[in-house]
């Protein structure tokens, strides 16, 4: 019985041995953001306006490159990392629902109450455009964040490898 636990314990500390991060430091800052083999990352070049994005293939510690299916990248060349805020998205869409939320039961009630009198209001229209347009709006200007790298600013990125 104890050569298993011998056995699993081998396997876990050789799975965990191998694992590189990709660092993002900010300058006097403690805390860091770390991204790992398979995270997707969007990233602009030096001297380029293209943005590119890609899953992180492997990170190279030796020549502090990330590897991507069909190329390498050196992170001295990258100049920008672009992330995606969450939070920015999920309130748009949940903004989004409640406003065509609130036009489909403000038309299903008005269809079924029997009242010739109620109807679908100027009122009802101007929750659903305030609320998709808030909705739209939100992810458009709060969506992205974007962090630079290079001489002269306080970010940089580093490749670590963090084995035992």
């Amino acid at each position: 019985m104890r050569y298993l636990y011998l056995f699993v314990f081998v396997l876990t500390v050789s799975s965990l041995a191998a694992q590189r991060v990709l660092l993002i430091e900010k300058l006097n800052s403690p805390k860091t953001t770390k991204l790992y083999v398979g995270d997707y990352i969007q990233y602009q070049l030096v001297d380029e306006k293209d943005w590119y994005g890609e899953r992180i293939y492997d990170l190279r510690d030796d020549t502090q490159a990330l590897v991507f299916p069909d190329r390498y990248v050196a992170i001295e060349d990258i100049a920008m990392l672009r992330q995606g805020k969450p939070w920015a998205r999920n309130i748009g869409l949940m903004l989004v629902t409640f406003g065509v939320s609130w036009s489909g039961f403000a038309l299903l009630g008005t269809a079924t109450d029997g009242d010739p009198e109620t109807g679908y209001e100027r009122s009802d229209a101007i929750v659903t455009g305030v609320a998709v347009g808030t909705g739209v709006l939100l992810p458009a200007l709060f969506g992205t964040k974007r962090m630079r790298f290079g001489e002269g600013e306080r970010l940089r990125l580093r490749i670590l490898d963090i084995s035992f």
